[in-house]
């Protein structure tokens, strides 16, 4: 019975001594010397990406200098009441301006 015993004690050693070296195990890798460009020619040709051109910017900034000529052109002839017509273009052009300011101060940029 002992030696059962002595005898299966030593088989479940030798048992986890192989399934330790089956896990500790590290396979070897060798990769090709050309895989790198085996795969670069299996792959298909990648179309030229387009830069997107948005206009919008370009066209808020003329704006915004076209309004800035007109309040110089507009204020010395306009009188600070709200009877004044160029007073009133003159607020008109103001607000026009912050608008087309906080229209590009909030934009989000693509690149």
């Amino acid at each position: 019975m002992k030696e059962c015993e002595v005898a299966m004690s030593e088989q479940e050693r030798m048992d986890e001594d192989a399934i330790t070296r089956a896990l500790d195990w590290k396979p070897e890798v060798r990769v090709p010397v050309d895989f790198a460009a085996k795969v670069r020619a299996s792959l298909p040709v990648q179309a030229k990406v387009r830069v997107r051109r948005s206009v919008g910017p370009r066209v808020a900034a003329v704006a915004a200098a076209g309004l800035v000529v007109a309040l110089c052109v507009v204020a010395p002839h306009a009188r600070p009441s709200f009877g004044s017509v160029g007073f009133d273009l003159e607020m008109v052009l103001v607000v026009e301006l912050m608008g087309v300011a906080a229209w590009l101060g909030t934009r989000r940029s693509d690149g």
